[in-house]
């Protein structure tokens, strides 16, 4: 029995999310946007800490601006996008974020807080957790390009 065309594409979709989430875990830095407090996107580099395939990414930041940073920007506006790449291949993420203040999932990722930065680690005060959420994803994987949108999950 030969395949349809939509089960055709629901495996092309699941072969690039495959890779798309074996590329982010090669990569230990993301570029995030966050939206600042004159409604524009600023952009910064930042360390992956853990991620879940590709849909839910985590990060550490500082609040130590209480105007300028990633953190004040992610509690006023969740909006955000992500991106990563490794060679000629890249996949773009757009959603929201969530600044976890669960001390049980925070201590769960403490041995990734910079100590040099952070000297309590996550029980320092100005240590925030922020846990990205997916909801569409831009693939160019191996000379393949698609847009997929996903129903986010909580």
């Amino acid at each position: 029995m030969e395949k349809t065309a939509y089960e055709i594409q629901k495996e092309r979709i699941k072969e690039l999310e495959g890779k798309a989430a074996e590329l982010l875990e090669k990569c230990d830095v993301v570029t995030l946007a966050s939206v600042n407090e004159k409604g524009y996107p600023r952009i910064c580099t930042i360390n992956k800490i853990e991620a879940k395939g590709f849909s839910e990414v985590y990060f550490f930041t500082s609040k130590r601006s209480h105007i300028n940073g990633k953190a004040t920007h992610f509690q006023n506006n969740t909006k955000a996008s992500g991106c990563y790449h490794l060679g000629g291949d890249s996949v773009t993420l757009i959603g929201n974020v969530e600044i976890i203040e669960d001390m049980n999932i925070k201590k769960e990722v403490d041995k990734y807080c910079d100590r040099n930065f952070f000297k309590k680690g996550v029980e320092d005060p100005k240590s925030f957790l922020l846990r990205f959420i997916t909801n569409e994803a831009t693939f160019w994987i191996e000379g393949k390009f698609r847009t997929c949108k996903y129903k986010v999950k909580l």
